[in-house]
């Protein structure tokens, strides 16, 4: 199955504006690993029970695209030391681990034509940038909006705003006034969703993750 929530991700988020948000910004990174694991919950390879992530379905794991080589190699050797979430989705913050996703990602979007290759220059080094055809942004966008105000929302489609709305990235997609009314319309599709209830609680604790590490971050810096 493809990385729907993922995908997606990047597509609406990698380009806001004039810059890139993805390739070179920490927090977005980190969102969009976490936007793959949430991709392997929805599959059920992983599963969380109570406040552990488990691997649910090794072979399927396994059989993963090359590019999630490193993820699921850093995901098993951490679930095996300790299975808390509140340490295995440490990873979300890895380096390695966000370019080999970008980079897989992207080549597929690129074959799929929803993306351009450009090359974006920061801090004196060239970087690959998918940037998102205008089309291919506005179909996620539009498709979001019509599953949210229908009240059918699939997984991928709650596990993309859920991570829009923790990151507090619905204002650079959305009017004031749309964000605030999706995100009622959101709550009200997904009341007693047990699947969302867990993506709410696995996210929450990833933004806590990231927000520790950005402040981490800041001190190495300061």
């Amino acid at each position: 199955m493809a990385l729907t929530t993922a995908k997606n991700f990047l597509l609406v988020t990698e380009h806001i504006g004039q810059k890139p948000t993805l390739r070179t910004r920490f927090t977005t990174q980190a969102y969009f690993v976490l936007a793959t694991l949430l991709d392997l919950l929805d599959q059920e390879i992983l599963q969380v029970e109570g406040d552990r992530l488990i691997v649910a379905d090794e072979a399927r794991l396994d059989q993963q695209p090359a590019y999630l080589n490193s993820f699921r190699i850093r995901l098993t050797s951490d679930i095996a030391q300790d299975d808390r979430l509140k340490t295995v989705l440490k990873l979300v913050t890895s380096w390695d681990i966000v370019n080999a996703i970008y980079d897989g990602i992207g080549a597929e979007t690129l074959a799929e034509q929803t993306t351009e290759r450009v090359l974006f220059q920061n801090n004196l080094k060239p970087h690959v940038i998918y940037e998102p055809t205008a089309t291919s942004k506005q179909e996620v966008l539009t498709t979001l909006e019509d599953q949210i105000q229908a009240g059918k929302l699939t997984r991928a489609g709650s596990n993309l705003f859920l991570i829009l709305s923790q990151q507090d990235a619905l204002k650079w997609l959305f009017d004031e006034a749309e964000g605030a009314t999706l995100s009622e319309q959101f709550a009200a599709a997904t009341a007693g969703d047990s699947y969302v209830q867990t993506v709410k609680q696995v996210t929450v604790a990833a933004a806590e993750i990231i927000q520790m590490k950005k402040f981490e971050m800041d001190g190495w810096l300061s």
